[in-house]
């Protein structure tokens, strides 16, 4: 009994075959880069929206623009410390800036200001958090956020473990972000929970739809922003 060779298939069938294929991943590259087209113009217009002031929300999140970095005309009105894993706000006693240019030189941590910076602040008052509620913009609040995470990270040259507070931002929370550190890029905001200081991060000028805020020492002030930007309070 002879043994029959299988059919192959025909040169004209791979021919519709292998067109087939790439007609597919042609359509699905079309419609990726329609669908990024489409948020890329939603964010444009987005960040066009010149949106109306926000008022604190007292039982809730605020988070304040802290005016804390000088500029041509402009001093600095505020200077953001923490002391002892607590954050306050202080008004800065400017006497003798030469002091800074010594303090560059030293080995310090990224997390906390220069020696010299927190010396001169601490001789100044603290504001109290009803006056930073009168004079500092409302930049966001709870409802600008979709949900939060943290994580926990090692901070070796405190030999301290601490906590990162992850967030995703609404439409209308990214635009406001972008807008406001524009103009505000390497200033803090002061994170307030139920007029509680939680953190006052540096904030960057980024069109983002998600933030990382960093660093908070205590798990439990990084578990309640989380609990109140989630609406758990």
């Amino acid at each position: 009994m002879s043994e029959t060779s299988p059919t192959r298939p025909s040169s004209t069938f791979r021919l519709l075959r292998e067109r087939g294929t790439v007609r597919i991943v042609l359509g699905a590259a079309l419609i990726l880069a329609a669908y990024y087209a489409i948020g890329a113009i939603k964010v444009y217009r987005m960040q066009q929206v010149k949106w109306p002031p926000l008022t604190p929300d007292l039982e809730g999140v605020t988070v304040l623009g802290l005016p804390d970095k000088d500029k041509p005309g402009r001093p600095r009105k505020y200077v953001a410390i923490e002391a002892n894993h607590a954050w306050q706000i202080r008004r800065p006693d400017d006497a003798g800036v030469e002091e800074d240019e010594e303090d560059e030189t030293e080995e310090r941590s990224e997390y906390r200001p220069a020696a010299a910076v927190a010396s001169r602040a601490a001789a100044g008052s603290i504001v109290p958090i009803e006056e930073l509620l009168k004079t500092c913009p409302v930049v966001l609040r709870g409802e600008h956020f979709r949900d939060a995470s943290m994580s926990e990270d090692y901070e070796p040259f405190r030999d301290k473990h601490y906590y990162r507070v992850h967030v995703k931002l609404t439409d209308e929370g990214r635009s406001r972000y972008w807008q406001y550190s524009r103009d505000h890029d390497d200033e803090s905001l002061v994170f307030l929970v139920k007029k509680e200081i939680v953190t006052c991060p540096k904030m960057s000028h980024m069109d983002t739809a998600s933030l990382t805020i960093e660093p908070i020492w205590i798990k439990e002030d990084a578990e309640k922003l989380v609990r109140a930007l989630n609406g758990k309070l």
